[in-house]
């Protein structure tokens, strides 16, 4: 089971900035889940994520 990580947490792992952490969510690039108000991501998506980033370069 993954970990869910806050937005402050995933910025540690994925040295991006505000706005650019809530466009990689927004199109879909970064998967997510809302909790109440709250947005977490797991470790898991921030893994494909890398990953991907590794296939595109």
């Amino acid at each position: 089971m993954s970990k869910l990580l806050n937005e402050a947490e995933v910025r540690k792992l994925i040295p991006v900035g505000h706005s650019k952490y809530y466009e990689l969510i927004g199109s879909g690039a970064l998967r997510s889940v809302k909790i109440g108000r709250r947005r977490f991501v797991t470790e898991q998506a921030v893994a494909d994520y890398i990953s991907g980033l590794d296939q595109a370069a």
